[in-house]
């Protein structure tokens, strides 16, 4: 089993906790492959091109994968399968599985309506710790990846805080509810999760 991490939006491959699950399965002899996707940049990202550049990545091996994703990373992750049987186990992280209407909900219209007309919204980048802008191109893609569509019987480990602030744990409920392969935890615990990565790591290491 190989293994890779999706890091979420705004974030990159030496975010923190990047770079400690890459420590955890080091010290359990595995590498963790950890790609750069914003791509093609992150001022026009797209979940089309993230997910044609872990194509690019997987389609070289024949052994199976393990993919983990934070996020938006959960989103690429989920999509990635779907379309790879290399793939054949999930480990999610506060999942940003319904994106597109994720972000209607946290912006509202009339800011949608703003960065349609423009073309470009800034979001503050913490690999960068500074504001981009970001092509509205990343919504128009967003809205053709429907999680709802998802067929593929596998085992898929969902681990959604009760208390996050940016993606409601809901939102993985109404995922696993209708599909007896996800296993679901919703610990009280917030999006990012960076205070518990000792008692994630232990989740993850059942699973992995």
């Amino acid at each position: 089993m190989r293994y890779l991490y999706c890091h979420g939006f705004a974030s990159g491959p030496n975010s923190q906790k990047a770079r400690w699950f890459a420590q955890q399965f080091a010290a359990q002899g595995h590498e963790l492959v950890v790609p750069d996707l914003n791509r093609p940049s992150f001022e026009r990202l797209t979940i089309s091109a993230q997910i044609e550049y872990l194509q690019q990545i997987i389609g070289t091996y024949t052994e199976p994968w393990c993919l983990l994703g934070s996020s938006l990373g959960g989103l690429v992750a989920l999509h990635s399968a779907a379309r790879m049987p290399q793939i054949e186990r999930l480990i999610l992280l506060a999942p940003a599985l319904y994106f597109a209407q994720n972000r209607r909900l946290m912006l509202g219209e009339a800011t949608i309506e703003q960065w349609q007309t423009s073309g470009w919204l800034e979001y503050y980048n913490y690999r960068d710790q500074a504001m981009r802008s970001v092509h509205y191109g990343l919504l128009e893609d967003a809205a053709a990846y429907n999680s709802d569509n998802f067929e593929r019987s596998m085992p898929i480990l969902i681990v959604h805080g009760t208390q996050d602030e940016s993606v409601s744990h809901e939102q993985s409920q109404r995922f696993a509810q209708a599909r007896s392969y996800v296993t679901l935890h919703t610990p009280a615990w917030d999006h990012g999760m960076l205070g518990h990565l000792a008692e994630l790591w232990a989740l993850i290491e059942q699973r992995a």
